[in-house]
């Protein structure tokens, strides 16, 4: 039997809660990007909301959950594109490629995304639940890009350790993601994919040469 016209169902409440509490966050996300921690209120993020601050303090009993709430929504959103960026390509080296292309798009490589991850970065020494939060995830992140260099090593037979690849290639998207914070101007999206591209060809000629797989790696910055 349909639902009477004008009234809420369940479902319909648990969505609009959802969609809220989404909101919130996502004003949240907008603040910090704007203007850091330092002085971050409920209220801030109520007026950029354009909500009460009783609606806030309704989904999110203090300003320290609101914010791990935040945290652990961008640490989940960035791994499940990663992991829904390598689950097509069948071999390491292109699942690799996949992970470096995924790292760059803009989805996830953006100013004001990049502005609010080292935002929490530099609050993490003093609020070890913001560590807590996404340490398992970046784990995961690290342990897959390890692995797939050592798949990659074995497959090539290289006399190399790919712990240390790894490592260097996760330092250089790094590097490049702090380049689009603070020179945004200056960053290209499809020079900074193929610098990885290049590093890639030079530790595994075997596998990443020529000039049609460097570029590979940059066709989707367009």
């Amino acid at each position: 039997m349909p639902a009477t016209k004008g009234v809420v169902t369940p479902l319909r409440r648990v969505e609009k809660k959802a969609a809220t509490r989404q909101h919130l966050i996502d004003a949240t996300v907008d603040e910090i990007a704007v203007s850091g921690f330092a002085d971050l209120t409920l209220s801030k993020i109520s007026r950029r909301a354009r909500v009460s601050r009783g609606l806030v303090n309704f989904h999110f009993t203090s300003k320290e959950q609101l914010l791990v709430e935040t945290l652990r929504f961008l640490t989940e959103e960035y791994r499940e594109f990663w992991h829904k960026a390598i689950a097509k390509p069948k071999t390491p080296a292109e699942r690799l490629l996949a992970l470096v292309r995924a790292d760059f798009h803009p989805k996830v490589c953006n100013r004001k995304k990049i502005a609010v991850f080292y935002a929490f970065w530099g609050e993490a020494k003093s609020r070890p639940t913001y560590l807590e939060v996404s340490a398992t995830a970046d784990r995961e992140f690290a342990v897959t890009l390890s692995d797939l260099c050592a798949q990659i090593v074995e497959d090539g037979g290289y006399d190399i350790d790919p712990a240390p690849v790894a490592k260097g290639l996760r330092s250089m998207i790094d590097g490049l993601w702090l380049e689009l914070l603070l020179s945004p101007q200056q960053f290209r999206r499809d020079v900074a994919m193929d610098i990885c591209a290049r590093y890639l060809a030079g530790v595994f000629p075997r596998h990443f040469t020529g000039n049609e797989l460097i570029g590979a790696i940059a066709e989707t910055a367009t």
